[in-house]
């Protein structure tokens, strides 16, 4: 077993959960999380299916783009905990006999450390049809995370999705490609498995393999995403966002909230297949509406600084149906942060340093980008609390991608 197949068997053993209190999110890119997550109104390169699909139109000026002007390949990212790092060292130190028991014997630390990891890849293509830029490409986003419950901790609430598909977005600009309209299309194909278990059955390698292969679903869904950025001066290039991710397209009647703990109408993508666990969080990517506003002041000729701020998974209720999630905390909605950098304040800069609040915990991230290379780096936290006082969970990002 090489060190890939151990990350990959640890992926599928740490499933997903009927009562989690983390947001349900489709893949945050690095550079995003570095930043606190506000990018709704910076949104600026090829991530921009993920944070602002408007910002498609943002990463080539229109005299410089052509009939083919970005290729990324792999453009992988990878993130852990301290659990999971902890966790991967001991598996690739490990003899294959060893594997299946530094697995399970993390199990142990869990009620103190949470586990989370996540394995990415998102290659991409970025063209022109006529004078409207556009991209395509494949992506698989897979996700382990497993929390012990707050109420109970010998119970462990744990999460496997995999997400594989393919998306296609298009973007509107005007001649300064200041005033932006976007979309895509998205084609999701899950493999889902999230239960509440004993922290004893977590250690049983064989048993939760059975578990994963008997209670998963596995569905499909097409999604559709939204976007539009305007930048309305030139000093210091003020700019507002507006992104809807998993448009409204379809319903369900009696999705279980995970934070109001109510069954309701809940809008966006809704998934269908051979669906085992019809309560799973994972059934339904809910709408999820983001504002945001940026400001770029300038140090001098070649420094800049984007200092921009937002809300996320607003809801919006109309009668009994509710696009979006109700009762979710307040400080999970907010992100905010600040980005110093070189180049352009209208292009993807070639070095910037980051920082930000990130649902009440601070990030930070560095990314560098070559002619043929970029690298992203972040560190941030994430709310993982069943209760009402929020539980940091600090987590580590890279991303690494081959540009042509």
């Amino acid at each position: 077993m090489n060190t890939l197949s151990k990350f990959l068997l640890i992926v599928s053993l740490a499933p997903g959960t009927l009562i989690a209190q983390e947001i349900p999110e489709s893949f945050v890119p690095v550079k995003s999380n570095g930043m606190g997550g506000a990018y709704t109104a910076v949104s600026n390169d090829e991530n921009s299916v993920w944070t602002n699909p408007a910002g498609i139109a943002r990463v080539r000026k229109a005299r410089t783009r052509s009939a083919i002007h970005v290729v990324k390949f792999p453009n992988m990212a990878v993130g852990g905990n301290a659990s999971t790092l902890s966790l991967m060292t001991g598996v690739s130190d490990s003899s294959n006999e060893d594997s299946t028991e530094a697995i399970s014997n993390n199990a142990d630390n869990l009620e103190s450390e949470p586990l989370w990891g996540s394995l990415s890849a998102f290659p991409l293509m970025m063209f022109d049809i006529g004078s409207m830029p556009s991209l395509a490409g494949g992506y698989v986003h897979v996700t382990t995370k497993a929390v012990t419950d707050s109420d109970d901790s010998t119970q462990a609430r744990v999460e496997g999705v995999t997400d594989t598909g393919a998306v296609w977005g298009m973007a509107i600009t005007n001649r300064t490609n200041r005033l932006n309209f976007g979309f895509n299309l998205r084609y999701v194909s899950r493999h889902a498995y999230e239960e509440t278990l004993a922290l004893t059955d977590l250690k049983d390698t064989k048993g939760m393999l059975t578990r994963m292969q008997d209670n998963s679903n596995i569905s499909t869904a097409m999604a559709l995403d939204l976007g539009f950025m305007w930048t309305f001066a030139d000093f210091w290039f003020p700019t507002i966002g507006i992104a809807v991710f998993n448009a409204p397209i379809s319903c369900k009647d009696d999705y279980l909230n995970p934070f109001s703990k109510s069954r309701e109408k809940v809008c966006g993508t809704v998934f269908k297949g051979d669906i085992v666990n019809p309560d799973a969080v994972s059934t339904v990517d809910p709408t999820d509406i983001r504002f945001g506003l940026s400001i770029t002041p300038r140090f001098g000729r070649k420094i800049a600084a984007r200092i921009s701020a937002g809300l996320h998974h607003m809801a919006a209720t109309s009668g009994s149906t509710n696009y979006g999630l109700a009762d979710i905390p307040f400080q999970k909605l907010v992100h905010a942060g600040i980005e110093v950098f070189t180049g352009n304040p209208l292009l993807p800069p070639p070095f910037s340093v980051s920082a930000g609040i990130n649902q009440g915990f601070a990030s930070f991230g560095a990314s560098m980008r070559l002619s043929f290379l970029t690298l992203d780096l972040a560190m941030y936290g994430r709310d993982i609390s069943t209760t009402d006082s929020p539980e940091e969970d600090q987590r580590y990002m890279a991303g690494l991608s081959v540009d042509f």
